[in-house]
């Protein structure tokens, strides 16, 4: 990922009254000797800089839960040795499960009062089963933004823009707008918030696959992207799909998903997949098991039998 969006982030965005913050996720890796640690960054600029975010789900557990770190006060410098290392953490992290670097923050407000906010947006945002939703990861604001548009901006306030890492790597922009957030988000949103977790794991066998392709991968991704743009997006539509198939074991969701971005977006629609699908849905096989049973010469004569296709999904 470029430094370039990261190191310019304060100066393109930041008013003169604005805070410039740093969100860290405290469930993901981050070596405690590391100058972006927590214990790191309190040592070197001080206990009053930093404040856990209290997610609901885990607030009994404060080391757990995400730090905010105010990087500059109004009117201060912003700082930018913090912004190139964690913009060059964010690159690196990339292929994590948990990403840490979660994104950097501008506002008029000071440090409780964006750590409390951050917290109570996690109950605005709760998936489709109730749960509160870490929506500040950066998957799942992707998944946000990609569901609600410039709608999404409602969650920030008094957030003025948070910019934040992306599934293929490098930055977007969130601003918020002048509108009060519904306190109950659309069903499309909420969605995307139930299926994060198996849309992550799918983004990484992704990456992981790109780098080894199958012999015959006539859609595999070659851009000069890790992944192509809008990724999340493509991944959960595809999750959704398998889900609405009636495939529930995620082995078998992210395989045809795996498939369908190698192989051929229609592959659902091949009646032989179609029976494959079925059987999986029964508990009968695995996909991915029965999958690598195809020869390449079978692989082919189904995409060969599938209507041309435009995009992933």
């Amino acid at each position: 990922m470029a430094r370039a969006p990261v190191s310019n982030f304060a100066e393109q965005y930041r008013a003169a009254d604005d805070y410039l913050y740093l969100l860290v996720d405290g469930q993901a890796e981050c070596a405690r000797g590391h100058p972006l640690s927590v214990p790191s960054l309190i040592e070197s600029l001080g206990d009053a800089a930093v404040t856990r975010v209290l997610r609901p789900d885990i607030a009994h557990e404060p080391v757990r839960c995400p730090a905010l770190i105010q990087l500059a006060r109004p009117g201060e410098p912003a700082a930018q040795g913090y912004l190139e290392l964690s913009a060059d953490y964010a690159a690196w992290d990339l292929d994590y499960n948990e990403r840490y670097i979660c994104g950097w923050l501008v506002s008029p407000q000071p440090l409780e009062v964006i750590a409390s906010h951050i917290a109570a947006r996690c109950h605005t945002t709760a998936a489709e089963d109730g749960r509160p939703s870490p929506w500040f990861e950066p998957l799942r604001m992707e998944l946000l933004l990609g569901a609600l548009d410039t709608q999404a901006g409602d969650l920030l306030s008094p957030i003025r823009f948070w910019l934040f890492p992306v599934s293929w790597g490098g930055c977007t922009l969130m601003r918020s707008t002048v509108y009060p957030c519904d306190s109950v988000l659309p069903p499309l949103a909420r969605e995307t918030q139930q299926l994060a977790p198996v849309i992550r794991r799918f983004l990484g066998v992704w990456r992981h696959a790109i780098e080894n392709p199958p012999i015959f991968a006539p859609w595999r991704w070659t851009g000069d992207s890790v992944l192509p743009r809008q990724a999340g997006v493509h991944a959960f539509r595809l999750i959704r799909d398998a889900c609405r198939l009636g495939l529930e074991d995620s082995r078998d969701v992210i395989s045809l998903s795996l498939h369908r971005v190698f192989l051929h977006p229609d592959l659902p629609q091949h009646p032989e997949i179609q029976k494959d699908i079925a059987q999986a849905r029964a508990g009968a096989i695995d996909l991915h098991s029965h999958f690598t049973g195809y020869s390449q010469t079978t692989w082919k004569r189904i995409v060969a039998e599938l209507p041309r296709a435009k995009d992933y999904s």
